[in-house]
């Protein structure tokens, strides 16, 4: 037996095992609306080009539909994380790095972008360790998040150099 709502006059049948799925969490609520994994990229390429083109609230708007869609995703987390560094929201942006994070612990961007945060912060020890990781994730550095990386790590070590150097003096 299906279960019948009316929305904006509509009706609307929904299956209950799908129901069921949805509220146990074993679907996303884009799985349950049938976005496929294909369409769900597609959105998120339109929040890309908005976040490119600096129309941040669009790219908030996109992003955080995203993760509601589909709330395991490393990547829409990341890009979200993105917008909210972009908009000066470091804590937004950690919290989402590192929710990208959760879901796949390799991202490389999500690991250079929650450093940079961290460099923010001046949480040194912790921007090192994402840093570090970042870089050894994409050691030939073919991601631009890990030419980043790789910079900041440069210029710590340059700044310590020159703080060693002048300690001895």
């Amino acid at each position: 037996m299906q279960t019948s709502n009316s929305i904006n006059g509509k009706q609307v049948n929904v299956p209950p095992q799908m129901a069921e799925r949805l509220v146990r969490g074993e679907m996303t609520v884009g799985e349950f609306v049938g976005l496929t994994p294909n369409t769900l990229y597609a959105i998120a390429n339109v929040g890309y080009q908005m976040l490119q083109s600096g129309k941040l609230d669009a790219a908030l708007v996109i992003y955080k539909g995203l993760v509601a869609a589909s709330p395991y995703d490393s990547v829409f987390h990341c890009h979200l994380a993105t917008v909210y560094a972009a908009q000066e929201q470091y804590e937004e942006a950690i919290q989402s790095y590192t929710q990208a994070l959760t879901y796949n612990r390799g991202n490389v961007d999500a690991l250079a972008g929650r450093g940079e945060m961290y460099l923010r912060q001046s949480k040194i020890l912790e921007a090192l360790n994402d840093l570090k990781a970042a870089v050894e994730g994409d050691p030939q550095a073919k991601r631009p998040s890990a030419v980043r990386a790789r910079a900041m790590l440069l210029g710590l070590k340059e700044k310590v150099d020159a703080q060693q150097k002048a300690a001895q003096k």
